[in-house]
């Protein structure tokens, strides 16, 4: 799942020749390695970091690093994979990796994961989708997730003193807000768009429920079990009561959320870190009044987070697969890991790096909301799900609702509909 772009942080990156010193034969000379990383996301600096380790480590050994665009990245990859001169490291949306890894197409980091991630510390989200039948096919590399963004004006206004840290506590304050701000035509406490997954998901996962599970090497859906219905009901309770009528059949784009909630129409929206500067930029006056709080668990806390973001894979085609493994040791470590946060805000891929944003007011709820995150089911057809708006459509049928047996109905069709493509590929 690529990540709408997170704004970079200017930090510049010297050189760290020998940092891995003493670990790594050397190669035969005039070798390069193709490495396919995405638009938007780590910048030159930190990637020429991670090259000069690399080549300091690796004599005669260049990296070529070449930027891809997300538009059409799909059908470019597929091509690759299957010629005999694919990119040997490859980018690839977290959600993307197993319709990669089921052509056969990608190598199995499975035997290498003991090095890259010793403690087994990677973030949930980035490596459950890359999982497939126990095995690794790409290691987590980056993520960017989405918290709720808050109005301090509107709550202290309000007189609400304390962020929601439950689901009771939420719809308690989004009445208070409904109240003192119900002059405003179409004002949502919450603006919550129907058509918005991302955002729906924490509440099902929350609920216990799921997507779709495996069992007996098949998918199921699993939207109509009690736990899940208890996840879209609460999310049906929520939307309907905190956001307006006419953010049931929406998306985050049209109309664009950011704007609304800086034009005063919403005192909170769920969104990424990236989305804050734009706020501020389009309403300077709330610079400095956007807080932020992680969506809250009906039991209390911070409820599971959905992560978009990337792993980064091996092709199986590459003549370099040794050398391909060694850079992603180097990418994935804690030391670029760090680096890449520092210089891009970008979420690093394992939870003992929560931690390095505690001084930064904005992203040390992003950082500790991501330590508590769930995965989409590691199928390939899931890409047809993402693809058909399968999930679009669900939650914007569940917001439009007429019934809590309209929810049980509109779940077990699209149960059905998972039980048949997550399983036409395997």
């Amino acid at each position: 799942m690529k990540l709408r772009r997170i704004a970079p942080l200017c930090a510049a990156a010297a050189g760290v020749a020998g940092l891995f010193a003493g670990t790594i034969p050397a190669a035969s000379a005039s070798t390069s390695l193709t490495v396919w990383l995405m638009t938007g996301e780590i910048t030159p600096s930190v990637y020429n970091a991670v090259n000069s380790v690399f080549e300091h480590e690796h004599p005669g050994v260049s990296v070529n690093v070449e930027i891809q665009q997300w538009s059409g990245i799909g059908t470019k990859i597929t091509t690759a994979l299957a010629s005999s001169s694919p990119p040997d490291v490859l980018e690839i949306g977290n959600t993307d990796v197993p319709e990669f890894a089921a052509t056969g197409g990608l190598v199995n980091l499975t035997p290498l994961t003991s090095k890259l991630d010793p403690k087994h510390n990677w973030l949930s989200g980035l490596a459950v989708p890359a999982t497939i039948d126990h095995k690794i096919y790409a290691a987590p590399l980056l993520a960017g997730d989405r918290v709720v963004l808050y109005n301090e004006q509107m709550f202290k206004t309000a007189g609400i003193k304390t962020a929601p840290a439950s689901i009771a506590q939420l719809e308690t304050d989004g009445k208070m807000l409904e109240q003192k701000f119900s002059g405003r035509k179409g004002f949502s406490a919450l603006y919550l768009p129907g058509q918005y997954w991302y955002a729906a998901l924490p509440m099902l996962w929350d609920h216990g429920g799921n997507i779709a599970k495996h069992v007996g090497g098949k998918w199921v859906g699993d939207l109509s079990s009690t736990a899940s219905l208890a996840g879209l009901d609460e999310f049906k309770q929520v939307q309907n009561s905190l956001s307006s009528v006419a953010s049931r059949t929406v998306n985050t784009n049209l109309p664009d959320q950011d704007a609304v909630f800086a034009s005063g129409k919403a005192a909170m929206i769920v969104g990424g870190s990236w989305e804050v500067a734009a706020i501020e930029a389009d309403n300077k006056g709330l610079t400095g009044h956007i807080g932020e709080f992680a969506f809250p668990s009906y039991k209390g806390g911070p409820a599971p987070v959905f992560l978009g973001g990337s792993d980064i894979a091996v092709a199986k085609n590459s003549p370099n697969a040794t050398l391909a493994e060694d850079w992603i040791k180097l990418m994935t470590s804690n030391t670029f890991q760090a680096r890449m946060y520092k210089a891009d805000n970008l979420i690093p891929n394992n939870t003992s790096l929560i931690g390095i944003g505690r001084n930064s007011p904005v992203m040390k709820t992003f950082l500790q909301a991501a330590d508590h995150s769930e995965g989409t089911p590691a199928s390939p057809g899931w890409a047809i799900i993402e693809g058909d708006n399968t999930m679009t459509n669900l939650f914007q049928d569940i917001a439009t609702a007429g019934s809590d047996n309209a929810v049980k109905a509109i779940a077990n069709r699209v149960d059905n509909h998972l039980d048949q493509v997550l399983n036409e590929q395997l």
